[in-house]
C-alpha cells in the first residue's frame, strides 16, 4: 500500500497581504506583509521566503527569494525589501502594487542563521537590499544578546540612495555596543562620512585580536574581497557567514 509523502511545510503556498508600502528611493521599496492563509507562519533570523511573480502567458510564476527584514518573534506577517532591477519581472511586478493586494509565498528556506554562542564583537557588511537579512538578525537578537560589540557598514551610491537610517537609529537606541556607518561609493564633495566600499573598511575594527564573526550580504564581489582578505590573514573561515545579493 502506497503513502502519501507529507508535504514540506515550507512548499506550502500562503496568502499574505500587503498592509503598507514604503518608497524610501526610486530604487528601494520596502512591503509590509500580514498572514492571511494560513494564519500563523514562523521562520528563523536570515531566512528568506520565495515570492510567485505572476507571469502574463506563462502557465507558471516566476519565483524570486527575499530576505526577511524583521524580527522573528512575529508570527503573523513580515516585512521584505525590494531593490528596483531594470527590466525585472519581480520589479515591474512589487512597484506596481498598492496596499491591500493579496500575494502568494512559499517558504521560509534558507540556513544561513545567527551563529550562537555568539563571538564577542559581529561585524556586518551589506550592499543595496542586504541589510534586510542582518535587520532581522539585529532585531530578532534584541533581547537574547543586547550587550555585543555590533558594528554594521551599509554600502550605497549616493548621499541620495540611503535608506533606513531611522530603523537603525532605534536599534541604537536599545543596544548598547552597536555602532553603524554608510559607506557611499559615488558621494559628492561634501559628503562627511565614509567613502569607497565596505571591504575597504574592516580595519576599523580589531577582528584579528577580539573573538569576532562577520556576516556578509549583498553584492558578490564584495564578498569575494572580504573572503580574500580574511583568508591572507588567516582568520577562521568558520566565522563567516554570507549570502550573495548580485
Amino acid at each position: 500500500m502506497s503513502t502519501t509523502p507529507p508535504v514540506n511545510p515550507a512548499r506550502q503556498l500562503r496568502k499574505m497581504q500587503v498592509t503598507k508600502i514604503a518608497d524610501y528611493t526610486p530604487q528601494i521599496r520596502e512591503l509590509f506583509i500580514e498572514t492571511r492563509e494560513p494564519a500563523d507562519f514562523s521562520f528563523r533570523a536570515g531566512q528568506f521566503v520565495m515570492l510567485h511573480v505572476p507571469v502574463e502567458g506563462a502557465p507558471k510564476p516566476a519565483l524570486r527569494a527575499y530576505s526577511i527584514a524583521s524580527t522573528d518573534a512575529r508570527k503573523n506577517g513580515f516585512r521584505l525589501v525590494f531593490k528596483f532591477v531594470d527590466g525585472g519581472v519581480a520589479s515591474k511586478y512589487v512597484w506596481s502594487l498598492q496596499e491591500g493586494a493579496m500575494l502568494d509565498f512559499t517558504g521560509p528556506f534558507g540556513r544561513v542563521f545567527f551563529k550562537e554562542p555568539p563571538t564577542e564583537q559581529i561585524i556586518m557588511l551589506n550592499t543595496g537590499s542586504g541589510i534586510s537579512q542582518h535587520f532581522c538578525f539585529l532585531e530578532s537578537n534584541l533581547q537574547k544578546y543586547p550587550n555585543l560589540k555590533y558594528r554594521l557598514l551599509f554600502g550605497v551610491r549616493h548621499e541620495t540612495d540611503i535608506y533606513y537610517r531611522e530603523e537603525l537609529d532605534r536599534l541604537k537606541a536599545a543596544l548598547s555596543n552597536f555602532e553603524y556607518d554608510f559607506v557611499l561609493s559615488r558621494p559628492t564633495e561634501s559628503w562627511q562620512g565614509l567613502r569607497g566600499y565596505v571591504q575597504n573598511h574592516i580595519d576599523r575594527y580589531d577582528y584579528l585580536k577580539t573573538p569576532t564573526t562577520f556576516y556578509l550580504c549583498g553584492n558578490g564581489a564584495m564578498i569575494k574581497d572580504v573572503k580574500a582578505k580574511l583568508a591572507a590573514e588567516q582568520f577562521d573561515a568558520s566565522l563567516i557567514l554570507a549570502e550573495a545579493f548580485d
